[in-house]
């Protein structure tokens, strides 16, 4: 890796940490645009999709932009202003739903990842969200009109991000599209609790299928794809349970526990279709794959989930 790559991978990985770590909603803002920052040169460092690239990462730039710059509008009247108004509190919870593409401003996220290759597109859904959350959970604690909107828009966005999926045809803007959903039942999470868990168990998951994709293991990918569907006993079922859980210990509305459910079971339609896909393709092909590191990953996707159906 080139030396400055590494300069901007070290930022990357110390926006988010900075983020986590901060007691000033200020600091909390400068690790944000700190991973912001890292994260622009690492997109463009794959060469071999570079066209596709450029314009994808423009696209991330200009939206990230302007939630950097309703951020910090909206922190500063939240935060330092002397009367309470709910325009403030919309404004700073609207800048963070840009930032992780929450309905109703999810729009970029299939349209930006569709031109990425699988490394950056594992860094932008996953490792660049940890600063939002973490920025959302702190503001959810003592604000339970905060707290209903984005229990509301969560569970619409997983609904939306279901409904989007359908229509797609390539396996990048489709992953998009689960991207969307799967931050809906992580903003649930954030209201309810067990965000981090469904949260690193998603990454876990979303981090093996970049690797079958980068390994051009068609049986591994289509397993990969299946797994992100929260089907037991793969290990998404685990953080989803967790969730599901969550929500049946409060007292929120079953409204918003049927839109996650909708939304799931709409999702296995097109995880159904690109699984058939893939391992169709790997049928064709009439080949065995012998790389233990890919049976190994196979084992962990579906150890983890079956041990925990042990102990319901």
């Amino acid at each position: 890796m080139a030396s400055g790559n590494l300069l901007f991978l070290l930022v990357l990985i110390m926006g988010p940490l900075v983020s986590l770590s901060s007691s000033n909603w200020v600091i909390c803002w400068v690790g944000l645009e700190l991973s912001f920052f890292g994260a622009i040169p690492m997109l463009l460092s794959d060469s071999t999709y570079l066209s596709l690239s450029k314009e994808s990462v423009i696209k991330y730039f200009c939206i990230q932009a302007m939630g950097s710059g309703l951020l910090m509008i909206g922190g500063m009247m939240y935060y330092m202003s002397y009367f309470s108004f709910w325009l403030w509190s919309a404004l700073f919870i609207g800048s963070l739903f840009v930032k992780l593409g929450v309905f109703p401003v999810h729009f970029w996220v299939p349209s930006v990842v569709v031109g990425l290759n699988w490394l950056p597109m594992f860094i932008l859904l996953t490792w660049q969200k940890v600063g939002p959350f973490a920025f959302l959970i702190n503001i959810l604690e003592n604000n339970s009109w905060m707290s209903m909107t984005t229990l509301t828009f969560g569970s619409v966005s997983a609904l939306v991000g279901a409904i989007i999926g359908l229509n797609q045809t390539s396996v990048r803007a489709m992953l998009g599209s689960s991207s969307v959903a799967h931050t809906g039942w992580a903003l649930a999470g954030a209201t309810l609790g067990s965000l981090w868990t469904f949260f690193f168990i998603y990454c876990f998951s979303f981090g093996m299928l970049m690797m079958f994709f980068m390994l051009e293991e068609d049986l591994m990918i289509s397993l990969g794809i299946l797994s992100l569907s929260g089907l037991p006993p793969f290990v998404m079922f685990v953080a989803k349970w967790s969730i599901l859980k969550s929500f049946l210990y409060s007292s929120s509305s079953w409204l918003f526990l049927s839109l996650l459910i909708l939304g799931a079971f709409l999702s296995l339609f097109f995880y159904l279709k690109f699984f058939y896909s893939y391992y169709l393709n790997y049928l064709s092909k009439g080949t065995m794959s012998k790389k233990l590191f890919s049976f190994g990953s196979l084992i962990s996707l579906v150890l983890f989930g079956t041990t925990f159906l042990l102990f319901i």
